[in-house]
């Protein structure tokens, strides 16, 4: 027990302080296993709440809204030192509901995944189920799962988690962070070209990137058309298939065009 409360002390200090970095002694994972029937959840809840604590003083890179079919998502990495320390990811699917998928990691590995959901349910009058679920790991290997239900996001908070049967959880799974820095990248399948301008109700005009391969698009709102603007709405043969970057606020899963230029 004196061992985890180092541990736990260590990890604190990890967030709060800018400390070298200590090296630690290595544990084999039938040890690691072990120690998961004592409470070292607690210290990783106590990690990530330290994490997000200082997470506005931490390098942010944010991916554009990306659309697939009826799924609207963006990505966003923080980094403390140049390494990630969580992946996020909110997909919206309008009436449908929305999922928040959260990953924190230490080290390079990860020790902690939360997922926040609110799903439609079949049945005649619209009904929503939310649901939060967080997985533990410790040097990759899978500690526990636990769960809770509500029917509404200020129920839930108020419900205890409850313990997953192992059973249950696919302890293995692999979480593709790579595909995560591909979308904030804009590289790898988040690769998007000029596609087309689309123009909808009340004058609504919309710059939108898209992928023929992948099939993701991500689409801008233009509310003051600039002069690259104006060149692409009079010639979008001249620039279809090309690289831009265009410059952007979001609001929500709405993005609002602030301008654009060539390559990237």
């Amino acid at each position: 027990m004196k061992i985890f409360n180092s541990s736990v002390l260590l990890l604190t200090a990890s967030i709060f302080l800018s400390a070298c970095n200590t090296s630690q002694q290595t544990s084999n994972r039938l040890k690691d296993s072990l120690l998961a029937t004592n409470s070292s959840d607690s210290s990783i809840l106590v990690y990530a709440s330290g994490l997000e604590k200082i997470s506005p003083s931490l390098q942010q890179e944010e991916s554009p809204v990306y659309t697939k079919g009826d799924y609207n998502f963006f990505v966003t990495i923080i980094s403390k030192d140049s390494v990630p320390v969580i992946y996020q990811e909110f997909g919206d699917s309008g009436e449908y509901g929305y999922i928040e998928k959260k990953y924190y990691l230490e080290n390079g590995e990860l020790v902690l995944y939360l997922e926040k959901s609110k799903q439609a349910l079949a049945g005649e009058k619209p009904n929503f189920q939310f649901k939060q679920s967080r997985i533990y790991f410790r040097n990759n290997v899978f500690l526990k799962a636990e769960e809770r239900f509500a029917e509404s996001d200020s129920l839930i908070k108020q419900t205890q988690f409850s313990l997953v049967d192992q059973n249950l959880v696919d302890k293995n799974k692999q979480f593709d962070f790579q595909t995560l820095q591909d979308a904030v990248h804009h590289s790898g399948e988040f690769s998007l070209t000029f596609d087309r301008i689309q123009s909808i109700a009340r004058g609504k005009n919309y710059l939108v990137l898209s992928s023929i391969n992948s099939g993701y698009q991500s689409s801008y709102q233009v509310a003051k058309p600039d002069s690259i603007f104006v060149n692409i709405q009079t010639n979008p043969d001249a620039f279809r298939g090309k690289k831009l970057n265009v410059k952007y606020n979001r609001e929500g899963t709405n993005m609002i065009y602030k301008g654009a230029e060539l390559g990237f």
